[in-house]
């Protein structure tokens, strides 16, 4: 016999107390997903995606949850072979670049350990050293749920060009957005990747991948 009172909250990183508002919302029938209702509601929920992330980019939603659109994310822009360069501060750029090298790709992995955010002159030092500008992409978090580590995604960016590298920029931002600043145009990110159950106080089950044009044209030559 329980003689708790009140509210049960599930204080963890996710999936997140979600407001009675959107508990309510959800206490109707499932609409068609051909036509009609769910069309309507996707196309109102894009812009307003796209505003959380301050983009005017494109963003699918995909039945997923966020290993899903890591392996979306990878998939639609690399092929086996392409070699990826992963800054972890944390668990979760490790299981990231895990994943990458199950699919073919070759990563090279920095690890920063679990209490420190990333050391731009590292990663400067690494991509200067690619003459051969063989790294297709750079891989990162914005705040690693593990290690709660906050990594200052614009600043990155402006390394990253800096050297000149056409490396695209790709970001989880599953334990950040909506909770902490982030500018994906402004910033210069290529590629964002989120979900639904954390800093959006939503269920889970939705993954979101933001892109932009230089992910569209690497998409045309992604093979995997």
């Amino acid at each position: 016999m329980s003689l708790g009172f009140g509210r049960h909250y599930l204080a963890i990183p996710g999936p997140s107390v979600m407001p009675d508002r959107v508990l309510q919302a959800m206490h109707q029938a499932a609409p068609n997903i051909y036509e009609g209702a769910l069309h309507e509601m996707v196309d109102g929920i894009i812009p307003d995606l796209k505003k959380v992330a301050k983009t005017s980019g494109e963003v699918a939603i995909y039945i997923a949850n966020g290993h899903g659109t890591w392996e979306a994310a990878l998939t639609n822009t690399l092929s086996r072979g392409d070699r990826v360069l992963a800054l972890a501060t944390g668990r979760f750029v490790v299981f990231w670049a895990i994943m990458a090298e199950r699919l073919g790709i070759e990563v090279d992995l920095i690890d920063f350990g679990k209490s420190s955010s990333i050391d731009l002159n590292q990663v400067e030092e690494k991509l200067n050293a690619d003459q051969e500008k063989s790294y297709q992409a750079v891989l990162v978090v914005q705040t690693d749920t593990a290690s709660s580590v906050r990594n200052d995604i614009e600043a990155l960016s402006e390394c990253i060009r800096s050297t000149g590298h056409p490396a695209l920029l790709m970001v989880d931002c599953m334990a950040s957005l909506a909770c902490d600043r982030f500018e994906m145009d402004s910033w210069g990110v290529d590629l964002m990747v989120a979900g639904s159950q954390k800093g959006l106080m939503t269920p889970p089950g939705l993954g979101f991948m933001y892109f932009n044009h230089r992910v569209i044209e690497a998409r045309k030559r992604a093979i995997l």
